[in-house]
């Protein structure tokens, strides 16, 4: 799984790119935060305040520490331009994506040029200098507090942003408040080192990425009141390494009071096992700490202060070498995170709060073909014959692997490629929704479980619903060129009305869209999305997912022998 944290969120970059907002009038009103006044802008009944810090820049002795309380102001802050991303590497695997994208999409071949065009002309403006947030809030006020939906970006914690692709007046308009933040990535958010172990009051490192989404919910807890929100009825909802943040939030006690309900699509955490002193994947995050300092010509004592007084220019090599990135992800550091996601959950010791999760139904369909292992923890490579594919299933699944091969039906060598793009979007995503709606459930948290299935309405489309491609109806937007017809925006407006109805009382269900069933490890359904009606059903791939829970049980074994 070296490649996942690289790959996984490549759409946040991507795509974010590819939307398009206005920039709207100057808001009537003015807040008044904790830290000082600001003035938004509004657009289509929203008022917009983009660009708020909610942190002291994270600069010089900052670098690789806890944020810190922003510095007050006086005079009124124009919160009318988004803040720049947090620091990334630009450009990698981007071509790579959108070509995969595009080329099964259906589109014309004229549109497809014209998107990667366009892709590949895109500025990100980066800056280590990037913890600011974003409110977006019905114009004229409501009289009672309204629910709100705070969105973190997926990118693997390596890419992605917070800004305008994100810019959703139409989820707004359903009656709540949304909150879209950035937050440290890759070699700043997530980068572990002894020495930054040491100097830590709690023994903590390599949460700083985690540790920034937490001191977000801690500023809309103290501010959002201000806006017209409920601060004591906040939704946390992501998407790939968003998702699995969420996951991670839940397993955080730092972050225990913070939220009240959860939305984690296409990403859960279960799969992240990473120690900041041991790992069963790949090197530590201490490990990697080290290297990093090596690869730029730096040893022995003192480590931590030479890289702080480096460049970001200076870093960028180590930032993207891929045995070391691939360690930048959130780190089970006893304190931020004390054991793994799946851990929390499998002994019930998650945030208590409802949960509404899922996966799409061809997640693989693209990512497959950027260098990612077909199963989750596996070192094995994409089979390419009958052969090949029955010995992965093999050497994966043991005596579970007859059963699991049924469900594929790969009858041939021209099968196993498609069936290898099916297995890796169960094993990533859809089974740990499973298991996670399994454990959540079990112990009497209300859980909703859903599974997308919209495709392209091209009858050329090749990849269906891929990684990712749940966020355009969730947010009310289409991706650019992307064959459409009358029932994507009605898919929106139900996605919408699900999304918007969680957050406001924990339960998706509304009278504007069809029943959707809650989820129970004895009747465990899920809500198809996508179809000329959504519905509920009994969840379809269970027996792969049930097929795949030796694998996953002997990873978590492997993960709690490393932490003893």
């Amino acid at each position: 799984m070296k490649l996942l944290n690289r790959i996984i969120g490549f759409t946040a970059l991507s795509l974010a790119a590819l939307l398009v907002t206005g920039c709207g009038e100057p808001a009537s009103q003015m807040v008044n935060t904790q830290s000082g006044p600001v003035q938004g802008v509004t657009n289509e009944g929203v008022a917009i305040f983009r660009g708020i810090p909610y942190a002291t820049p994270p600069l010089g002795e900052l670098r690789w520490a806890a944020p810190q309380p922003v510095q007050p102001w006086t005079e009124p802050l124009i919160a009318d331009a988004y803040g720049p991303s947090c620091w990334q590497p630009t450009g990698i695997g981007n071509d790579a994506f959108v070509s995969a994208l595009v080329a099964g999409s259906g589109m014309s071949e004229f549109s497809q040029w014209v998107l990667k065009t366009g892709a590949g002309l895109a500025e990100v403006s980066i800056s280590e200098d990037c913890l600011t947030l974003n409110v977006l809030t019905p114009e004229i006020m409501s009289e009672k507090p309204l629910p709100v939906m705070l969105w973190i970006h997926g990118g693997a914690h390596q890419y992605g942003s917070g800004g305008d692709n994100y810019e959703s007046t139409s989820l707004v308009n359903n009656g709540v408040i949304l909150v879209t933040i950035n937050y440290r990535l890759g070699i700043y958010g997530f980068m572990a080192h002894p020495e930054l172990a040491a100097e830590d009051a709690n023994g903590s490192t390599g949460n700083y990425g985690m540790l920034d989404q937490i001191a977000a919910l801690q500023w809309v807890k103290a501010n959002i009141e201000k806006f017209g929100g409920d601060a004591n009825n906040v939704t946390i909802f992501g998407e790939s390494a968003g998702g699995h943040s969420v996951g991670q939030l839940m397993a955080s006690p730092l972050a225990r009071g913070l939220f009240h309900k959860a939305i984690a699509q296409s990403g859960t955490g279960f799969q992240q096992f990473q120690s900041t002193n041991k790992t069963n994947e790949t090197i530590s995050g201490f490990s990697a700490g080290r290297k990093v300092a090596a690869m730029v010509g730096i040893s022995g004592d003192k480590e931590i202060a030479k890289l702080r007084a480096m460049s970001t220019e200076t870093l960028a090599e180590a930032a993207i070498d891929l045995e070391i990135s691939s360690t930048f992800h959130p780190q089970i550091d006893g304190y931020v995170l004390p054991k793994s996601t799946s851990q929390t959950f499998a002994s019930g010791e998650q945030a208590p709060v409802p949960l509404m999760l899922g996966s799409n139904a061809d997640e693989g369909s693209v990512l497959y073909y950027m260098g990612l292992t077909p199963v989750d923890g596996s070192p094995i490579r994409g089979p390419e014959t009958i052969e090949q594919w029955d010995s992965l299933l093999q050497e994966e699944f043991g005596d579970h692997a007859d059963a699991l091969s049924i469900h594929y039906a790969i009858d041939g060598d021209n099968d196993v490629v498609k069936g290898a793009e099916q297995l890796m979007g169960d094993s990533y995503f859809g089974r740990h929704a499973y298991f996670m709606a399994q454990r959540h459930s079990a112990i009497g948290n209300p859980t909703f479980m859903y599974f997308f299935e919209r495709r392209s309405a091209s009858p050329d489309e090749t990849i269906g619903a891929t990684h990712a491609f749940e966020i355009f109806p969730v947010f009310g937007s289409t991706f650019p060129l992307w064959p459409t017809d009358e029932r994507d925006a009605i898919l929106s407006k139900e996605m919408q009305s699900y999304w918007t109805s969680f957050a406001k009382v924990g339960d998706p269900n509304n009278d504007r869209a069809p029943t959707w069933q809650s989820f129970s490890a004895l009747q465990p359904t899920e809500m198809a999305l996508g179809h000329e009606k959504s519905y509920s059903r009994p969840v379809a791939r269970m027996g792969r997912y049930e097929a795949m829970n030796g694998q996953l049980l002997r990873r978590e074994q492997q993960a709690l022998e490393l932490s003893d």
